[in-house]
């Protein structure tokens, strides 16, 4: 308590977090490395609006294997809203560095978890690019189409040492800087609490496979992950619409965005679950009232890509209100193509009849339950990825393992929450 009569004592200063954590390898390229450092964080200072003087991000300079993890990098780690790893064959070999990205990559997936939306706070810059990546960053989505072709095959190393490619690194840094920015001023990662802060040194290598197999549950031996396409052939689908390039001769042909990726939905929702470990299986819906819902495989995580025009052909309805009532897939993802006229023509019908067809899932206001509105191949990537992790972890939250059948639609689910 302060005495009488003289003012309290201010309260200690406290610095912000950081706008982004760099991590990298060390190396004999250290210079190279501190110039980035230097301009990245004087990027982000002008895109940001702050002072020369202010300290935008952090870089370690000291943690080497075996070392202590020093609480400025705790700190800097656990509250950082953007984490840079600069990727380059010493990079994935580095212990520590893989422990940095598996922690912020646990704060991403806790993000996922509670908001039902990807985080993209976990960057992979190419460093000096190299020859396959561990898994660990192949399951991260970061557009690396915005930059030059030389940062794509050669690195921001080879960048910052030729004089030729100075335009192509002003610009990797400017791409850099904004994301940054954005992040923390659009969609901020939030902080770990303090209490969650102990053994960062104890993590794991998220470059270690041997170690992540043996530290993470078992999946189930057969098919973890079942597609069940609700949509119709060529022939069905003229019964209710007239552009038909979107379908083939079986169901399992459907190909909704075909105007700029041509595989079959079936096959590219079976090739994002493969990269994310999962093994997947793929059938099309149940058309006979009497008949048993398609194999599965054994699979516990069931999800059903509708196509919306079955909301207007009675036979695929009611396969769809079905399996709704009996099965209850995991998720309902519905497609949507902005370049397909015909169906944003109709999308105000079709919408309609999909409403009345998912009502009790779209009242759960779950995104993990229901998603309408994938505008884009790369956005059902990205959904798809979230509802696939987002399913295995609740279900290992609430038995250690994934359940038979989820919950019963309108029913609370389980949430997942902290130790």
């Amino acid at each position: 308590m302060s005495a009488i009569g003289l003012p309290p004592p201010p309260p200690a200063h406290r610095s912000p977090p950081p706008y982004f954590f760099l991590s990298y390898a060390r190396s004999d390229d250290d210079l190279y490395v501190e110039q980035f450092f230097k301009d990245l964080s004087g990027e982000v200072r002008v895109r940001a609006g702050i002072g020369s003087a202010e300290t935008v991000g952090f870089l370690d300079r000291n943690l080497e294997m075996g070392t202590i993890w020093s609480k400025e990098l705790v700190d800097a780690l656990a509250t950082c809203t953007t984490f840079i790893g600069l990727c380059s064959p010493r990079y994935i070999l580095s212990e520590p560095c893989g422990q940095e990205w598996h922690l912020f990559a646990q704060r991403c997936e806790q993000y996922e978890l509670d908001n039902g939306r990807r985080s993209t706070a976990l960057v992979p810059a190419l460093w000096l690019p190299p020859r396959q990546m561990p898994p660990a960053m192949q399951r991260v989505q970061y557009d690396q189409e915005r930059f030059s072709e030389a940062y794509r095959r050669d690195g921001l190393r080879q960048l910052m040492r030729l004089a030729r490619y100075h335009d192509e690194y002003l610009e990797a840094i400017s791409v850099l800087a904004q994301h940054i920015v954005d992040n923390a001023e659009v969609d901020r990662l939030p902080p770990l609490p303090l209490a969650s802060r102990g053994e960062f040194a104890a993590a794991p290598n998220a470059f270690d496979t041997a170690l992540l197999a043996r530290a993470e549950p078992a999946l189930p031996k057969s098919t973890d992950v079942h597609f069940i396409v609700a949509a119709p052939n060529r022939d069905d689908a003229r019964l209710v619409r007239g552009d038909v390039s979107y379908y083939g001769e079986q169901s399992l042909d459907w190909t909704p965005y075909a105007t700029t990726h041509t595989t079959p939905l079936a096959g590219f929702a079976r090739e994002i679950a493969a990269r994310r470990g999962l093994t997947a299986g793929a059938s099309t819906i149940s058309l006979s009232p009497a008949g048993a819902e398609s194999p599965d495989g054994g699979a516990r995580i069931i999800v059903l890509l509708v196509d919306a025009w079955t909301s207007q052909l009675e036979t695929y309805r009611q396969a769809v209100e079905r399996h709704e009532e009996r099965h209850r897939a995991t998720a309902a993802l519905v497609p949507r193509n902005t370049e397909d006229a015909e169906t944003e023509e109709h999308w105000r019908l079709l919408s309609d009849g999909l409403r009345s067809m998912f009502l009790d899932r779209i009242a759960t206001r779950d995104s993990l339950v229901y998603r309408q509105d994938i505008l884009t191949h790369r956005a059902f990537d990205e959904d798809l990825q979230i509802v696939l992790e987002t399913a295995r972890n609740r279900s290992f939250a609430v038995r250690g393992g994934l359940p038979s059948a989820p919950p019963a639609i309108g029913m609370a689910r389980p949430i997942l929450e902290g130790p």
